[in-house]
């Protein structure tokens, strides 16, 4: 199985190097009114990847925090709700050893 990984690890990076060998070309990057410059398309394909992959994971970053709070907020409850259950079921218990001691 790691052999097939390996694998298809080598040909997705030798697709890539194709397609960087392909993507030569110079192409104008702007990114403020009067401010450009030249780069290879690869690079800038790659700058909006890796733009993605930064945007991607802030926002499961988000989702992570607010999942953890949430979990958190219900074993609380959890442990809350367990108390609750072992101070009721605790309380029956010594209602019927007293109702047992009081008959004959």
């Amino acid at each position: 199985m790691k052999l097939i990984y390996t694998v298809v690890k080598i040909i997705i990076l030798l697709l890539f190097l194709l397609l960087a060998v392909l993507n030569t070309d110079t192409v104008s990057f702007s990114y403020l009114p009067g401010q450009k410059f030249d780069l290879p398309l690869i690079a800038a394909m790659f700058c909006a990847f890796a733009a993605g992959i930064v945007l991607g994971m802030s926002a499961l970053f988000v989702r992570l925090l607010s999942s953890r709070a949430e979990n958190g907020r219900l074993r609380a409850q959890i442990r809350k709700d367990a108390r609750l259950t072992e101070s009721a079921s605790n309380a029956q218990a010594a209602q019927n050893t007293a109702e047992s001691a009081k008959q004959p």
